[in-house]
């Protein structure tokens, strides 16, 4: 009996033996435990905590305008005679785009000329007296000008009934009128030479001969100033973006010729939310693109902000002007302008994708020891792809930035 009892537990130590070494249960137990210590050593990537300056900016939408653009108006009516420009022409300030017929012009200058040399004679003349034979030609002179003045009077007589039937212009009927004080003032002249001529020149007509000299002057001053209205000029340097005259097409004050803008400075118009409103100044340097023009980028300067903001979207307007060298920018465009609403100087930073949140609560792992540890973070301001740390980490700590969602709370991992 005993000796079969030996049989049997020899036969035992040997199954039992030959199963730990053919894979039985209890090596199953023993690979088990040391496929998890392997898996424990989680693969992760880490970023180093650093130092440095950060901007938080946001990217609103612009529409580009022209810096100035002002409307190209004669200041005389008629019919144009010549065209100097076309739409897309770039001109200088003064430069002369289109003329009007100036014949009407040109014989009220001749006139005025005139008007003025006889006021001149006349003072001369009695300063110096008289003698019979020019006693009877100042005579026929008084009675030249009475009839020029009565003739000039009935046609501007004419003119205004014409004029209150809108069958003329206000610049022909003004034309007649100042025709009408020529004829008057040299009336005037006329008649006052003939009384000093008789009586001699007292000291009060000497100043009224004068004074009718520097009247006929400033006359032809101003029907000169006419004239030169019949060559219509640029006010401003720039582009022509509208043109409407045609030779033998009447131009009017009234009606606008065309438009010029002035394209090397632009306006880039935005509106901003009244959350950043108030971090802005003007004089802040911006930076905007084009979607129009990729891949390039232009300086600009907030050059205006609105301190009301607008009734349909409850947007403040912003006005930036930016700089346009190469007149690549044109009115109308759409871009976008990249503002600066926070700034942080010698912060600790981290990328923000290795932050993580439970509930309103922000964290981070960082490797210590070869275990990843949480760390509760106080976070500051927000580039979009930096993060400024205030509270939980150190400079130069390893914070994991791949398989960070991963890992867990003091498990083993390994660096990569």
């Amino acid at each position: 009996m005993r000796k079969f009892l030996v049989i049997v537990l020899i036969i035992l130590v040997v199954g039992a033996l030959g199963l730990l070494l053919t894979g039985g249960p209890a090596r199953k137990a023993i690979q088990m435990v040391n496929e998890e210590q392997t898996a424990a050593r989680f693969a992760v990537e880490v970023v180093e905590v650093t130092r440095g300056d950060l901007k938080q900016t946001t990217a609103l939408n612009v529409t580009f305008a022209p810096e100035s653009s002002v409307p190209i108006i004669a200041k005389t009516g008629g019919t144009v005679t010549q065209v100097m420009v076309a739409i897309g022409d770039r001109v200088t300030k003064g430069q002369t785009l289109f003329t009007i017929d100036d014949h009407h012009l040109q014989l009220q200058v001749k006139q005025a000329e005139a008007a003025y040399e006889m006021a001149c004679a006349n003072l001369a003349q009695v300063q110096k007296g008289v003698s019979a034979e020019e006693m009877k030609q100042i005579e026929s002179l008084v009675q030249q000008a009475k009839a020029s003045y009565e003739n000039v009077s009935a046609e501007s007589k004419r003119m205004e009934e014409l004029f209150q039937r809108g069958m003329i212009t206000q610049q022909q009927l003004e034309a007649v009128q100042l025709q009408k004080e020529i004829a008057a003032t040299n009336l005037t002249s006329a008649e006052a030479r003939l009384t000093a001529a008789q009586k001699g020149a007292s000291p009060e007509q000497l100043d009224i001969l004068q004074a009718q000299v520097r009247q006929a002057e400033i006359a032809l001053e101003m029907a000169k100033l006419q004239l030169s209205y019949t060559r219509v000029t640029a006010p401003i340097s720039g582009v022509i973006a509208q043109f409407t005259v045609e030779v033998g097409s009447m131009a009017a004050p009234s009606a606008p010729a065309g438009l010029i803008v002035e394209d090397s400075k632009m306006k880039a118009k935005a509106l901003v939310p009244e959350s950043y409103v108030n971090l802005l100044r003007v004089g802040d340097k911006v930076v905007i693109e084009a979607k129009a023009v990729p891949g390039m980028s232009f300086d600009g300067t907030i050059a205006a902000v609105t301190p009301l903001a607008d009734q349909t979207t409850r947007q403040f307007p912003v006005e930036i002007s930016v700089l346009n060298p190469s007149n690549l920018l044109k009115a109308g465009m759409m871009g976008t302008v990249h503002l600066t609403i926070g700034e942080a100087r010698d912060q600790l930073l981290i990328p923000v994708d290795t932050v993580l949140f439970e509930g309103e609560q922000t964290y981070a792992y960082v490797v210590e020891d070869g275990y990843a540890v949480r760390r509760t973070l106080t976070t500051g301001l927000d580039s979009g792809g930096m993060i400024a740390v205030l509270e939980g980490l150190a400079e130069g700590e390893q914070v994991i930035s791949r398989g960070q969602h991963q890992v867990k709370n003091g498990m083993l991992v390994e660096v990569k």
